[in-house]
């Protein structure tokens, strides 16, 4: 559906800041440092929410101690795991008129939170897609654009006039499309499915008729652990991104894949002779090649889909 509610000003510039986090002390920390060197106009009233997940790692301690002249910390927990979960929960207690999601391994720009709010508040954009770099000490020479879009880099996807989604670690929503949409879906995201949460509100963002805009140039730079690049850590990754898109395929797109379970049987027969034809990696080592991240990500959607289609969707078909 093409954009058809016209985005509106926001007329006092109260601005939540949500970072939901879970056991990563030291990142938060880190991140919370840049935050506070980060420059708010004197128009705005932003307020930063701090989410914990599952269980208290000291977060509320880093939240109590965060100091900026113009944005006011506030802790929150949310028990039950998942991310989506924590959103909503930040979504539910948060005043802003604009709320600006971050992740807990971030380093920010000087005008963040300006760039990234301003198209919302002058009634441009009902939601603003931002842009996110990889550390340049995790860059690799084997990375391709899908290695780098896993690791939520946008530099391969995002585009400045139609972007297709937004990334986690960089996106601002008006409270009215929030308000109608009504947040994220727990049943995605990271502690359930690794993902595929802000997806899933891009898509819904779009269909509702709301404008969403991108940034690409208004980046904030990922600073993941370096364990992400072990290729154990891939072969992770791939089986939760096949979860997330059997259940986006199912849920959303209404897509009926025929012969699931020979396509899965396949994909394994293909997965095993090839890998009897390459080299050997080690669990430790980093990296995996291209070719084995798809075939696993398609086995693990191929199974998870025979599963998800006993369902009823819980989302209707889209016109």
């Amino acid at each position: 559906m093409s954009s058809d509610i016209k985005p509106a000003p926001i007329a006092f510039g109260q601005i939540s800041i949500v970072i939901c986090t879970r056991g990563r002390r030291t990142d938060l920390a880190n991140t919370l440092k840049s935050l506070s060197e980060v420059q708010v106009p004197q128009r705005w009233s932003p307020e930063l929410l701090v989410v914990e997940n599952c269980m208290k790692e000291g977060a509320e301690t880093l939240a109590s101690s965060f100091a900026h002249d113009r944005i006011r910390a506030r802790y929150l927990f949310e028990p039950t795991p998942g991310k989506s979960r924590t959103l909503n929960r930040a979504i539910a207690d948060a005043t802003g008129d604009i709320l600006l999601f971050t992740d807990d391994d971030v380093r920010f720009p000087a005008d963040w939170v300006e760039r990234m709010c301003e198209p919302i508040a002058a009634g441009r954009a009902d939601a603003v897609a931002g842009g996110v770099r990889l550390a340049a000490h995790l860059l690799r020479p084997w990375m391709n654009h899908t290695h780098r879009a896993w690791l939520a880099s946008t530099a391969d996807y995002l585009s400045p006039d139609r972007p297709s989604e937004m990334c986690g670690a960089n996106m601002a929503i008006s409270r009215r499309v929030l308000d109608q949409i009504g947040g994220f879906d727990p049943e995605l995201g990271p502690g359930i499915t690794g993902g595929g949460e802000e997806s899933l509100l891009s898509w819904q963002i779009k269909q509702a008729g709301f404008c969403l805009a991108g940034a690409p140039d208004v980046q904030v730079e990922h600073h993941l652990d370096p364990e992400r690049l072990l290729y154990q850590s891939w072969l992770t990754t791939a089986r939760l991104k096949g979860w997330t898109r059997a259940y986006q395929l199912h849920h959303w797109f209404h897509q009926r894949i025929r012969f699931a379970w020979f396509k899965r049987f396949a994909f394994r027969a293909k997965l095993l002779l090839r890998r009897c034809w390459s080299r050997k990696r080690r669990s430790a080592s980093e990296g995996i090649d291209p070719w084995e991240l798809s075939y696993l990500e398609e086995i693990a959607k191929f199974d998870r889909y025979m599963r998800e289609r006993r369902r009823p969707a819980n989302y209707p078909i889209q016109t």
